[in-house]
């Protein structure tokens, strides 16, 4: 029946075994600031399969403790602004993430928040307070006619009590009745917000029939006309006296009681039965005026007619079943919006990861490539290193081996060599003028291979200005080096044919390479 409790934030603080007062052997309560503590304090459970389950009271916590044993009953202070996931819609809450993943693994219409123990308390109040205006209404009609329909014939209590409240007065049968006449109707075994608002409703605008009250209260309805001048030893006025069940009158007197009290309990619990009375006249024993006669009851309100009650209880059915489906539009919509944004969120996820695969992937590749040209480095530093040991000196550069090479290969393969090494030289940076020099290239070669003979063909002045400023700009990226390819050779102030008859195969396959590179470019 003990439990302990550490005040979260006091490393120092002793433990308090805490135990209720009709247990305690030599152990108190704590006392001044400790006990002070504990009146606002919420505890939450630190051990067991309860851990993390919060309580709002002292008693909560006793209550825990004996039900669970010492053992699992150790709580510890809690902030009310610490973090907790809560449901709103079930008041499901928990103090583990991995609790309300595993519970929206299971339930996938469950909605965790991230609130705070405040707001858990507060959603607990307002359930409470909820869950007491259903039982208000429960307790609203006849307690006996409800335990025969409900426990006799099993009805549903909920639709018993809402037959009996709108057929109040008119006996079992019209409550059957009533019942069959609504079979079928939305929400018919469900106490919900808008109907016992609408309930309420009906009481504060005094219609008839429609309230809500407790039937087990001992609130009376008094006649103000009549003024109050009772005292001790007068009888119950006669009102109430033909109202009381005489059989029932006779078996309490026999029992003890006086005849004005026994006339008061059997009125108050509606000659319900022996057992009502005599537990009424137990918890009412010790009001100041048990012995006093009651006052005459005030006249009883019209009545609405059946045929009222029925129009009326058919407008409330009409105006749950509109909220209802009101309600349904509404979380048709909300649910048609999360949809869509899923499937945005997913896209856009999508769309992100592929953007990392081809990142990755570029980086990769640049890796390698790195990989590769730091290996080629090593391996060209370890070949001139060979090349030293071998010769005693530097290996040739790489130029003069290439331009070597070049040379050594056939007309035509010169030919491709140049053309290609103009195109990459100068088509980013003078792609214009590299159009205009391999026109003029091919304006040569066609005149060579069209007029084999004409001397005038097979010279080419340096001083030309066609030559000087569309070919020998591009000397650099191989021009002049095409025209030796193809039989031209340099002279003081010309380029000049070698061959007395130029080679005109070459010269052709020359044409075909430089129309190649004019239709990419």
């Amino acid at each position: 029946q003990a439990f302990s409790f550490k005040p979260a934030g006091w490393p120092s603080a002793p433990v308090w075994w805490v135990q209720r007062p009709d247990s305690c052997s030599g152990l108190t309560p704590p006392t001044g600031a400790a006990a002070m503590a504990l009146n606002i304090m919420i505890f939450k459970c630190s051990q067991g399969q309860c851990a993390g389950r919060l309580f709002f009271s002292m008693e909560e916590v006793q209550d825990h403790a004996e039900a669970f044993g010492a053992s699992h009953a150790n709580v510890e202070q809690v902030d009310p602004e610490s973090k907790v996931w809560v449901d709103p819609k079930t008041a499901r809450y928990t103090t583990k993430e991995q609790q309300k993943q595993r519970w929206e693994a299971a339930d996938p219409q469950a909605k965790f928040e991230e609130q705070t123990v405040t707001f858990v308390v507060e959603l607990t109040r307002k359930r409470k307070e909820e869950q007491k205006r259903r039982d208000k209404f429960v307790d609203s009609v006849d307690q006996k006619q409800l335990e025969t329909l409900a426990t006799g014939k099993m009805y549903n209590r909920i639709r018993v009590a809402k037959a009996l409240h709108f057929t109040r007065g008119q006996g079992l049968e019209a409550a059957e009745k009533w019942m069959a006449d609504h079979e079928g109707e939305v929400d018919l075994d469900k106490l919900t917000d808008e109907f016992l608002n609408a309930i309420a409703g009906g009481a504060a605008s005094g219609s008839g029939d429609v309230v809500m009250g407790d039937a087990s209260a001992d609130v009376e309805m008094l006649d103000p006309s009549v003024p109050d001048d009772r005292k001790v030893g007068d009888p119950n006025p006669p009102e109430v006296k033909e109202k009381i069940n005489q059989e029932l009158l006779k078996q309490v007197m026999e029992m003890g009681f006086d005849e004005l009290r026994s006339e008061k309990a059997l009125y108050k619990t509606d000659n319900a039965g022996l057992e009502y009375a005599v537990n009424w006249l137990a918890e009412h024993a010790e009001d100041a005026d048990i012995d006093l006669p009651m006052l005459k009851p005030a006249a009883p309100k019209p009545r609405m007619s059946q045929e009222e009650a029925q129009a009326k209880a058919a407008e409330l059915q009409r105006k749950l079943r509109e909220k209802k489906a009101h309600d349904e539009k509404l979380l048709h919509k909300e649910q048609e919006r999360m949809r869509v944004e899923s499937t945005k969120m997913m896209v856009e996820a999508s769309e992100k990861l592929k953007d990392e695969e081809r990142k990755r992937e570029i980086e990769r590749m640049q890796r390698e490539k790195d990989e590769t040209e730091r290996q080629r480095k090593e391996l060209k530093e370890q070949l001139r290193l060979d090349y030293i040991e071998r010769f005693g000196k530097d290996p040739p550069a790489e130029e003069e081996d290439a331009e070597k090479a070049v040379k050594e290969k056939s007309s035509k393969d010169q030919v491709a060599h140049y053309l290609s090494k103009l195109k990459k030289t100068y088509k980013d940076t003078d792609k214009e003028g590299l159009k205009t020099c391999l026109t003029t290239l091919r304006i040569y070669v066609k005149n060579l291979q069209d007029n084999p003979q004409d001397l005038k063909f097979k010279i080419l002045k340096l001083d030309n200005k066609a030559f000087s400023t569309r070919i020998m700009p591009f000397e650099e990226g191989g021009a002049l080096d095409f025209l030796q390819a193809i039989g031209f050779e340099r002279k003081e102030g010309s380029f000049e044919q070698r061959k007395s008859v130029p080679d005109g195969w070459l010269c052709g396959n020359a044409l075909k390479f430089i129309d190649l590179i004019l239709s990419q470019l």
